[in-house]
Formats: C-alpha cells, structure tokens, sequence
C-alpha cells in the first residue's frame, strides 16, 4: 500500500470516528486567539472547555480515536462515531467584536458573546434543539445562494468589479 493510501486510510478512520458523514451541525469558536480581539484570551479559552464539556455531558460529539496525530503509533479499529456535533477551535473568525463568536453550520448562524449562560443555551437550543437563539444572532448566512440572509438587508453577491476597483 502507497504511503497516500495508508495516509488516506488514516484520515478516513479518524473522520469515521468523528462521526463526519453522519453530522447535524459543526459550530467554529472563536477561542484562545494568538492575537484576542473579541475577547480576552481566558474567555476564549473557557468557553472552549465549557463547548467541550457539554458536548460530553449531552453525548451530541464523538472522539477521536487516541493514535490520531500520532503518525508512529498504529492504526488501531476505531467505531463509527455516534456523534451529531463536530465542534471546531478557530484562532479568528473576523468580526473581533463582542466574543467570542461562533457560527454555526449548516444553517450559517452567527453568534456573539459565546461564553456562560449563552453558550449553554446555543449548544441545548440550537446544537440539540435546531433552533437559533435569536437574541444572540447578528448575522445568518448559509452559504445557499437561494436562501435569503434572514438578519438585516440582504448582502449582495460582489461582481466582478467589484475585486478589481478593491471596493471591497
């Protein structure tokens, strides 16, 4: 077997494991940012241990297997994962305003001040629930075309010239 095979194998486990192909949602949290700017570094790094600890408590998120990462410890089997949430850390979502902000996919949902109280209501309301939590909402944006922004006007496609005139 080629070492991009045994590679893709690897990747396949781990994703199988994650439970990825079988997801509801996958919510991406602003948390323990090189450079903070929508909060403090601590805050981030809290409400990124709290998003952990829920998604344990309420069995919504699978693990990965222990070997991955670790490309000299043996692939060992891994089972399917039971999860319906993938949770991921990001270092900057952009908005550097009122975090930690999380968004939320596939339904494109934007939220502020992610930490507490409110994330405990945005993992059982809209992670568990599938419904938004709307005081927290300021942004939706499916990336469907099709679909309308729901929260404010609707924001234009750019055209082209709009790249080439840098007015955006």
């Amino acid at each position: 077997m080629s070492d991009l095979a045994s590679g893709r194998g690897r990747l396949r486990k781990i994703a199988s494991a994650l439970s990825i192909g079988g997801l509801q949602r996958h919510i991406f949290l602003c948390a323990q940012q090189s450079n903070p700017r929508c909060s403090t570094y601590e805050e981030g790094k809290q409400a990124w241990l709290q998003l952990k600890r829920a998604g344990k408590a309420l069995d919504i998120a699978s693990a990965p297997p222990a070997w991955r990462g670790n490309l000299s410890r043996p692939v060992t089997p891994v089972e399917q994962g039971s999860g319906t949430i993938l949770r991921s850390k990001v270092d900057c979502l952009r908005i550097c305003e009122q975090g930690p902000i999380a968004v939320v996919y596939p339904d494109g949902v934007w939220y502020h001040s992610v930490k507490g109280e409110v994330l405990d209501r945005i993992v059982e309301e809209h992670l568990v629930g599938g419904r938004t939590v709307d005081e927290y909402v300021f942004a939706v944006d499916s990336l469907d075309r099709g679909v309308a922004n729901t929260v404010g006007p609707p924001i234009p496609s750019p055209g082209p010239s709009d790249f080439r005139s840098g007015s955006r």
